[in-house]
């Protein structure tokens, strides 16, 4: 990984506003306390699918990886464009798609390795990429809610593997509470495992996501939902009546339209983000 040494994380532990803490414990369900979260920009500062597939070109680039091929028919510059086009719901789909006969294996070591990472970027044809990392208010608002009996889930945009490695070994979330884009997997080399990059139904990436739910939990509404994107909305929008949207993106246009798409169903509260975590070395 080529990182930037200039730049190290601050270790700190803001805390959950105090007026939001009250009303997370003010909340009552019938049924299940559900709370459902977006991943990238939302409990992690960064996308953690669009670093791997960094890493990923990076390493082909060196020629540490042959892979017959995968990802040859993405490149980052391609990913980029089609980004800056407005494209989001394909990128990220095609992303995974473009996944062809990468090693599961692989996939999950180099999530570890980001998600270890001290650093705060990498770099690919001189352009930076956050490295993720997870909010460290999101921590403790995951702390309170599990305090308060809440059902935590996940579904995200980003490849169901780094999703699953994320929830489970760095905010200890079960597995099948935790859902990203999932590419069919098969057997090469005596048992090892690879991506097809066909992707299973429903791919959890704008509508999909609210399909994915309902899919999961049935009817059953969440009491809170948080996002950062437009992507995000029609997962945000099955909060229940009286419930509240957690808003991780920015202030502006975006939010104006979350507050008139939810109207007075439920509360969409503005939830900053920590900070970008960076600060010179000294």
């Amino acid at each position: 990984m080529k990182i930037l040494p200039g730049y190290r994380r601050r270790k700190n532990s803001p805390e959950v506003p105090v007026e939001l803490s009250k009303k997370i414990k003010g909340l009552s369900a019938n049924g299940v306390k559900r709370a459902i979260f977006d991943l990238d920009n939302t409990i992690l500062i960064g996308d953690i699918g669009e670093a791997l597939f960094c890493r990923i070109k990076n390493l082909e680039i060196k020629e540490r990886v042959k892979m017959d091929g995968s990802l040859i028919d993405l490149t980052w510059d391609k990913y980029k464009s089609i980004i800056s086009g407005g494209q989001k719901e394909y990128a990220y789909k095609r992303v995974v798609e473009s996944m062809v006969n990468v090693p599961v294996d692989l996939i999950a070591d180099l999530t570890r390795e980001l998600m270890n990472s001290d650093f705060s970027f990498l770099e690919h044809s001189g352009e930076k990429i956050d490295i993720p990392h997870i909010d460290p208010v999101i921590r403790e608002l995951f702390s309170l809610l599990k305090k308060e009996n809440y059902d935590i889930n996940v579904i995200s945009a980003s490849n169901s593997i780094s999703v699953r490695i994320v929830a489970e070994e760095y905010l200890g979330l079960q597995k099948d509470k935790v859902f990203g884009v999932e590419s069919e997997i098969e057997e090469y080399e005596g048992g090892k495992l690879k991506l097809t990059g066909k992707l299973k139904e429903p791919v959890p990436v704008n509508n999909g996501k609210a399909e994915l739910y309902h899919v999961v939990f049935g009817d059953e509404l969440p009491l809170i939902a948080a996002g950062d994107s437009e992507l995000d909305f029609p997962m945000l929008d099955l909060v229940c009546e009286g419930g509240i949207v957690l808003w991780r993106g920015e202030e502006g246009i975006v939010l104006e339209k979350l507050r008139k798409l939810i109207g007075e169903r439920a509360e969409v509260v503005f939830f900053q983000k920590t900070g970008s975590g960076q600060v010179v070395a000294k």
